[in-house]
Order: C-alpha cells, then sequence, then structure tokens
C-alpha cells in the first residue's frame, strides 16, 4: 500500500490545467478526456469508448484527486492494478489495492486509511467486489464514484467475458447516489449498449472516440517459414520492447526456445507455467529485463507498460476485437510502434476447428462469424486502417493511411484467376476428399506414395503447376481458402471442397486476384509519432540508462519513472533547469521532485561531453 498526507488542495471543476499539469505533467487533455472528467465531477455517469492509450485511466485518476472520498476502481487483473498503483503514486495521487496477494497487515493498514480520507483510488477485482461482505463494508466509507475499467468483461458478446463482472450491475442499486463511470478499449456499437444496459448507467455521458491509432504501422502477410520471417522482423527492432503471441502453448515454447538460439533475449509466457513462473516473466518484462515475450493472448491485458514498440502476431487471431486489443499494447506512450500480422491455411482450419467446438449453438455461430471477419480482415484488399476501422462502424476519412504495409506500396496485387482454375480443378477432380497439401502436390507433380496408390499421377491437373513452387501453391489454397472459393466442411479433416464461387471461377464468370508481399526493407517500420521532430539518439540512451538504474533502485517498472515519450522530448529539448524540465511531455510536480535532479545532472554531462548536440 501506498499513501500520502492528507490533500492539501481542492480544485473547482472549471480550472483543471493546473492539476493537470501538476500531477501528469500534461499541457493540455487528449480528445475527450476534459468533457468525461467534467461528468464525473458534476455527479454523472459516463461511458467511454476509447483506444488503448488514449488516456482512459486519467479519466477517473484526475477527478479521485480533485474529489473528496475515495474512487473504487474496478480492474481484472493483480497485475495491472499493480501497474496501475505505482504510476498513480508516482505522479502523486494515493492509492492502493485489495487483492488476493494483500497480507493481513496491509489490509489493516488500507482500512485504516480509508477511514481515515488519506486514498484518492482503491483498486479492487471484480471477484473482490463480489465477495461476501465487500459492499455492505464499502458503504462505510466516503465513496466519490465508482470506475470500471474493461468494461466489454460484462458483455456476453464482447471477446471477453467474465461472468464476475455480472455483479457490477448491482452498483447502481445498492450505491443509488454515487456516480459510475465505465471504460474500455474494444466494444463494437452492439457490445457498447449491452455495456450500458447491463451497468444500469443513467443518462449517462457517451464517448466514442475514434478507433484510429495513427502511431500503429500496421503489416499482414502470409506465413512464408514463419521462424526466418521473425527473425528478419525483430533485426529491425532491435534493444526495443515488443510481444509475439502464437495460438498454442506448444507453438509460444517453440518460438522462444528459436529466438533464444538466435541470440534474442526472449521468454515464454502462457496459462500452463506454474504461477510464480508466469508472474518472473511478466516482471522481467515490465522491468525492461526481457525484451520479446512470446505468449498465449492469456498474456497482455495485466500489462500497462507503455514502451512496447511492437505486437506481433504469430498466428491469425480468433476475432478482430482480441486482435486490436492486443495491437493496442504497443505505442501506449504515443510513441511510434509496429503491428505485423502473418497468417495461413492451418490457422482457418484450427480457428474453425475450436468455433465448432463451442456447445451453445449460438455462441458457436458467433465464433464462426467473427472467425469470418478476422479472415476478410486478413485478405482485404486495400488499407489495413480503413478496414479495421471499419469493422468498429468508423469511416477513416482519407484513402491512404501512410502507415500500413498496404499503402506504402509494399503489397502488390496480382492476377491469379489462371492458377486458381488449375488448383479448383485438383480439388473437383479429387472429390473434395484432399488438404491443401495433396492438392499442392499434385499441381508441382510430387511422386509421392499416396499420389501414386490414389491414381492422381494421371489426373489432367497432375503436374501443371511446375512452373511455380511449392510455397506459391500454398499461397494460392491459402487465398482460394480466405476468399471463400473452397471451404473446409469438416474441421476435424481439413479437406477442400469448392464453393459456389468457386465454381463461377472454373466457369470464368468471375476473375481472381492474389495478395502479394513487395520485398521491403528488413528496417522497422514505424506508425506516426505524436511528438514530430529529432532527438538526440545518445541522450536518449543515457537517459533511458538511468532510468533502469532508478527503477531497479524504486522496485517499479522504467515507464514508471517516465515514458519515452518523455526522454524523447528531454532529448529533443535539452532542459537545463527545473522549470525547463517541467515543459516535457510527463514531467509533474512530483517527479520533479523525486527525480528532476538526477535527470538534469545526466542532460548536463552529456552537454559536457556532446557540445555539438546540444540543439538537434
Amino acid at each position: 500500500m501506498k499513501t500520502e498526507n492528507a490533500k492539501d488542495i481542492r480544485i473547482e471543476p472549471q480550472s483543471l490545467q493546473q492539476p493537470l499539469a501538476e500531477l501528469f505533467g500534461f499541457h493540455s487533455f487528449r480528445p475527450h478526456q476534459e468533457d468525461i472528467v467534467r461528468a464525473v465531477l458534476a455527479g454523472g455517469d459516463a461511458f467511454a469508448v476509447m483506444p488503448t492509450g488514449g488516456g482512459k485511466s486519467l479519466c477517473y485518476q484526475l477527478p479521485a484527486y480533485i474529489m473528496d472520498g475515495v474512487c473504487v476502481v474496478v480492474s481484472p487483473l493483480i497485475s495491472l492494478m499493480k501497474d496501475q498503483v505505482d504510476a498513480a503514486c508516482a505522479n502523486g495521487l494515493r492509492a492502493a489495492t485489495l487483492n488476493s496477494t494483500t497480507t493481513p497487515s496491509e489490509r489493516t493498514e488500507i482500512s485504516a486509511a480509508l477511514r481515515g480520507g488519506e486514498l484518492d483510488l482503491l483498486y479492487v477485482s471484480p471477484e473482490r467486489f463480489n465477495s461476501e461482505g465487500f459492499c455492505d463494508w464499502i458503504k462505510r466509507l466516503h465513496i466519490s464514484f465508482f470506475a470500471i475499467d474493461e468494461a466489454h468483461c460484462i458483455s456476453e458478446w464482447g471477446h471477453d467475458f467474465r461472468p464476475d463482472y455480472l455483479a457490477l450491475s448491482r452498483i447502481v442499486d445498492e450505491f443509488p447516489g454515487i456516480p459510475v463511470a465505465a471504460f474500455t478499449a474494444t466494444a463494437t456499437p452492439r457490445v457498447s449498449e449491452e455495456i450500458v444496459l447491463r451497468l444500469g448507467l443513467r443518462k449517462p455521458h457517451l464517448v466514442r472516440a475514434s478507433f484510429n491509432r495513427p502511431n500503429l504501422f500496421y503489416r499482414v502477410a502470409p506465413k512464408d517459414n514463419l521462424d526466418r520471417q521473425l527473425v528478419d522482423f525483430l533485426r529491425g527492432h532491435e534493444d526495443e520492447s515488443g510481444i509475439i503471441y502464437r495460438t498454442t502453448r506448444k507453438n509460444v515454447e517453440a518460438t522462444a526456445e528459436m529466438l533464444c538460439g538466435k541470440g534474442i533475449n526472449a521468454l515464454a509466457y502462457h496459462a500452463g507455467l506454474p504461477d510464480e513462473t508466469r508472474a518472473e516473466v511478466q516482471d522481467a518484462f515490465r522491468r525492461d529485463e526481457c525484451q520479446v515475450i512470446v505468449a498465449t493472448i492469456a498474456f497482455g491485458m495485466g500489462i500497462d507498460k507503455s514502451n512496447v514498440r511492437f505486437v506481433v502476431h504469430g498466428d491469425l487471431p480468433k476475432n478482430i476485437e482480441g486482435y486490436y486489443q492486443e495491437t493496442g499494447r504497443a505505442g501506449r506512450d504515443g510513441e511510434a510502434a509496429e503491428c505485423a500480422l502473418f497468417f495461413g491455411r492451418q490457422d482457418i482450419v484450427q480457428l474453425s476447428r475450436f468455433a465448432s467446438c463451442v456447445e451453445d449453438e449460438n455462441a458457436r455461430e458467433v465464433a464462426m462469424q467473427q472467425l469470418q471477419r478476422m479472415i476478410n480482415f486478413s485478405q482485404h484488399d486495400g488499407c489495413r486502417r480503413v478496414a479495421l476501422l471499419g469493422y468498429f462502424g468508423e469511416e477513416f476519412p482519407v484513402e491512404n493511411c501512410g502507415s500500413c504495409d498496404f499503402c506504402m506500396g509494399e503489397v502488390e496485387r496480382e492476377d491469379a484467376t489462371v492458377p486458381a482454375q488449375k488448383a479448383l480443378s485438383a480439388v473437383v477432380r479429387t472429390g473434395g476428399r484432399f488438404g491443401a497439401g495433396h492438392i499442392t502436390d499434385i499441381l508441382t507433380g510430387a511422386n509421392t506414395e499416396r499420389i501414386r496408390q490414389q491414381g492422381h499421377d494421371q489426373l489432367p491437373t497432375y503436374g501443371v503447376g511446375t512452373d511455380k513452387d511449392k510455397s506459391y501453391w500454398r499461397r494460392v489454397m491459402d487465398s482460394l481458402l480466405a476468399q471463400g472459393l473452397t471451404r473446409i466442411q469438416d474441421p476435424q479433416y481439413p479437406t477442400h471442397s469448392i464453393t459456389e464461387e468457386g465454381w463461377k471461377v472454373l466457369r470464368g464468370e468471375r476473375e481472381v486476384e492474389m495478395l502479394k508481399q513487395a520485398p521491403v526493407s528488413k528496417k522497422g517500420r514505424r506508425g506516426k509519432a505524436s511528438a514530430d521532430g529529432p532527438y538526440s539518439i545518445g541522450l536518449f540512451t543515457k537517459l533511458r540508462e538511468l532510468r533502469t538504474d532508478l527503477a531497479r533502485a524504486g522496485h517499479v517498472p522504467p515507464y514508471v519513472i517516465f515514458s519515452d515519450r518523455t526522454l524523447h522530448d528531454m532529448a529533443r529539448h535539452f532542459p537545463d533547469t527545473p522549470d525547463k524540465l517541467l515543459e516535457m511531455n510527463g514531467v509533474g510536480k512530483r517527479k520533479l521532485a523525486v527525480y528532476g535532479t538526477r535527470f538534469l545532472a545526466a542532460i548536463k554531462e552529456y552537454i559536457s561531453s556532446n557540445p555539438h548536440e546540444s540543439c538537434v
């Protein structure tokens, strides 16, 4: 638990700039933040859909600082609460968390602080909120308002439904005069409506911010030797933190082992590991002691790490909501980052198998629909950003986003009508009873025992594709499946059969195009950073080393001290006085008092050794 002395100031709602600068070191609000803060200060409910990195936590931390009483924050994961408490306390807020790791003595200390009005924020899990006697206990406290983070978890139509979130619908009835503010980064209009309904929000101030993350660069490519693709990608992101998602635990461990063999500092994370191991891996990543986490989707929601510079999906995600949320863990500080997705035919087969095993018929139908939308996204013939935003009902105002592989000319269209007809013909002539690998062998004239046993070396289509290698024909088969020209009847036996649209191709009634990745530089791509202008790489490196040293001494993650964006600002402007340091984005009065002297000394020392860089 961490507290400070009782609040010594109270700010009128009309004057928010002073606490914004003093607490967070920000000199202006991001879009929608001020309106949400004012709605909460006025005593009303609020519901906001804002992208990761959009500044949701400020929307409840700032009013919690200003208002009398304690804000009760419901947050889904212990690790996430710990990060949030560390960051809040570093900014000068008084925050604590009650969860299963809280010791009896810590609970006693927190209870005393709450009774004495010495906390601004109390973080609890939905399970804790739903525990016996908890609501009766907090009714004795002076609660300013409730904040519900990751509110999409209450929706059964959301991608991360958690039954314990349903208990939060009691808040309005149990605490009728207390405002409720709910936040999520991932919700379609349908999910948003369900959240408001389930929580019983009373004429809430509604915000649906843009889902666009201009600092993220999106790349989508078919798998073609994934290990090599991952290593090539990481060579463009040396000394940067990132996450690689794989669908299965087996693939997580294999990929992490492969990367370590290539000299890349990578660790594996999945739900099958012991709790202690997972905690150690997560802490190593938070503290910048591990460059790459290879994980299943069990990893991520609890990460508040702001300096994740890339997120890679080594397999096709099962839905766009999950993909958006997972890519959103990159570039939370507003600085440029990259998101890459590699997919293949086997991903579609495997995810179809998973979806078909869902017992509830309605849920199974939803899962299949969501998967098809994800497949459509992976095969989208145009701007990645346009397709992604369109899923959430948002139109992107320009045709070329300038920050995805398609818009940067890294994806080429090629006419694949004749190859598609050859492949479809092979599917028909084999009775739709064989998988893509066997079809590829037929087309390339492979001399396999299975082909000879089936007599497929006598087919007219045998060897008609010898002018191309097997990787090309695998890409053709992937494209046929993704475009709905073939289908897999039974996910347990991934054999291809032709669809009605496929017959149109065979009859020459429609054409087929296939997307092809053009050769690109191995240097990592970047989205559009929120703060433009060059900065001193040398000074940034020195400040990052200082940040790491201070973080280790204080037992907190480095980004809790200052974000990469703040260090970039310092390395861009070379502040040499406390007042100038306060002008840097993310430097508030508390952080100036705690860290200012050390950072100013480091900047002064760097200028002395590198006088030619004092003005970049």
